[in-house]
């Protein structure tokens, strides 16, 4: 790796409620985590990446494909910090992306974008990727985080509720009054921020809502959102598991 280093991470834990073993589920005679590495070894921007797993049976799944891979600790209460366990064994990383390891569709543009913009950053920064919402059940879909962010295009707040609160007009016709914004759950730190906010307490808000990164904001760091029109889709339920089956089954016999 280079002494200035781009590293993608893609954190991997066996436990799922709905899910338990996701990383191994088969999608058209692959893993979920091999088709991950797949998509994420096609960005262009990072020098280097990764899996930070809890469990033997992904670490020795993923070291049988030909991917490097780490073991992490079992209780880490987030894929953050287990980016940030694994950045603690690369001092040469400057900049790490913080890859969704259930998103088999993930573009590898998305991961350059992130990539591109954090790379030229220093200090306490981190990026996210955003793009806008365009259909009401999003807007209302407390799976979905919204986001409203500032002039500088830092975000001001994230939630599970839609935001802004349009006062003078019925929700089903907030998307006609002006901008709202979804978070798409991808993040990029510099290694100064991410060795920093692995030591932050919890905020309230964080509890409340069960998002991490309003401990970051409520602390004082920038979240950069950098508007994508990529799309991607997670899988979180075995509805999920079988909608993202068929289009990777209707991709691959249409390719061939």
């Amino acid at each position: 790796m280079n002494a200035y280093c781009v590293m993608g991470i893609i954190p991997a834990r066996y436990s799922s409620q709905r899910l338990p073993g996701k990383p191994l589920l088969q999608i058209g005679g692959k893993s979920l985590i091999q088709r991950v590495c797949e998509r994420v070894r096609l960005a262009k921007a990072i020098d280097h990446f990764c899996v930070a797993t809890d469990d033997i049976r992904i670490y020795n799944h993923v070291k049988k494909l030909g991917y490097d891979v780490v073991m992490t600790r079992y209780d880490q209460p987030s894929g953050t910090y287990r980016c940030a366990e694994v950045l603690g064994q690369f001092p040469m990383v400057t900049h790490v992306v913080n890859v969704q390891g259930d998103e088999p569709l993930i573009d590898p543009g998305m991961i350059d974008l992130l990539s591109k913009y954090i790379s030229k950053q220093t200090g306490f920064r981190i990026a996210t990727l955003v793009s806008r919402i365009e259909d009401e059940e999003d807007l209302t879909n407390r799976n979905i985080v919204k986001v409203v962010i500032n002039n500088t295009g830092d975000a001001m707040y994230f939630s599970r509720q839609a935001l802004p609160f349009v006062r003078d007009a019925a929700p089903g016709n907030w998307l006609s009054q002006g901008s709202f914004f979804k978070h798409m759950g991808m993040y990029a730190y510099t290694s100064q921020s991410l060795h920093a906010i692995e030591k932050l307490n919890t905020h309230p808000y964080e509890s409340l809502e069960k998002l991490e990164q309003l401990t970051w904001l409520a602390e004082g760091f920038p979240i950069h959102c950098i508007e994508s029109s990529y799309h991607s889709r997670g899988i979180d339920t075995e509805e999920d598991l079988r909608l993202v089956t068929e289009m990777i089954t209707k991709s691959e016999d249409a390719s061939g």
